[in-house]
């Protein structure tokens, strides 16, 4: 007798495709996610990756994963192919095989997978995309609607920042930041606070002291003073700013004692005499 989990099985994979159908080409898998606004997986491999054939013998031959899948487009692109698969591969910054990555119709990264994950988790991950998806794809299609919606602009931008898009996400954010005036003041303090960050790994540090100091002057202050001023102290350390860093480190000692980055404060202060 057919066990009821074996039945349930069976009836989940029932009409299901063997295996996933995927396109060949990276534009035109993008063109099919637009028009039938689905997002897209995208399977990069190479002939060597021993890993990728077994994605292809278990995971993407899974009924469920097969299902599921339907919800997407879906292309291979392979690393060491044509020049156009290769410069994809680039841009997604795939450094490893295999590797799995999400993206919206639009091409921004909604999330990805390094490495191999069997049937038995793979569909947990469709799904979790799944909803991620409807959530970026909806602030895809308002900002298509209103290029100046500050708050859409921030949340794709907070997103892409997260993906470790930053270029992108950098734009996106500093659009917010001249359309924000109307949002609430803990929105703004983020987005000066990302943008800040930014800059100080692009060593543009008077940038990030402008954007930190735009930030701390919103009223009212918020719980997130400590952090724009540890930021702030180490931009200065980086900027070679000595007593402007012990001033605004100090700060966060006496206004923010019990707050954790009290002591990282004090260690940074520790640190700067011992480079006198």
């Amino acid at each position: 007798m057919i066990s009821s989990l074996a039945l349930s099985l069976f009836l989940a994979g029932a009409g299901s495709p063997a295996g996933i159908k995927w396109e060949r080409q990276f534009d035109e898998a993008l063109k099919k996610a637009k028009a039938a606004r689905k997002p897209v997986i995208v399977n990069f491999w190479a002939e060597w990756c021993g890993w990728c054939r077994r994605l292809d013998r278990t995971t993407y031959a899974d009924p469920v994963v097969a299902r599921i899948a339907e919800d997407f487009v879906a292309v291979r692109v392979n690393t060491e192919g044509s020049k156009k698969e290769v410069a994809v591969a680039l841009h997604y910054d795939v450094s490893s095989l295999p590797t799995v990555v999400f993206l919206t119709p639009a091409g921004r990264q909604l999330s990805r997978v390094n490495g191999f994950q069997g049937p038995g988790e793979f569909p947990h991950t469709l799904s979790r995309v799944l909803q991620e998806a409807q959530k970026v794809m909806a602030w895809e299609a308002a900002l298509e609607e209103n290029p100046k919606d500050a708050a859409t602009l921030a949340s794709l931008g907070i997103h892409l920042f997260d993906q470790e898009f930053y270029d992108e996400g950098g734009d996106l954010l500093e659009r917010a930041r001249w359309a924000d005036a109307e949002q609430p003041v803990a929105n703004r303090r983020k987005i000066r606070l990302l943008l800040a960050m930014l800059q100080n790994n692009r060593h543009h540090y008077a940038e990030a002291e402008t954007l930190l100091k735009e930030a701390l002057a919103f009223r009212p202050p918020g719980e997130d003073g400590a952090k724009l001023l540890f930021v702030l102290g180490r931009t200065y350390v980086a900027w070679g700013r000595a007593a402007d860093a012990r001033v605004t480190l100090q700060q966060i000692i006496n206004d923010y004692a019990q707050n954790p980055l009290a002591q990282k404060a004090r260690d940074t202060l520790v640190a700067l005499d011992h480079t006198k």
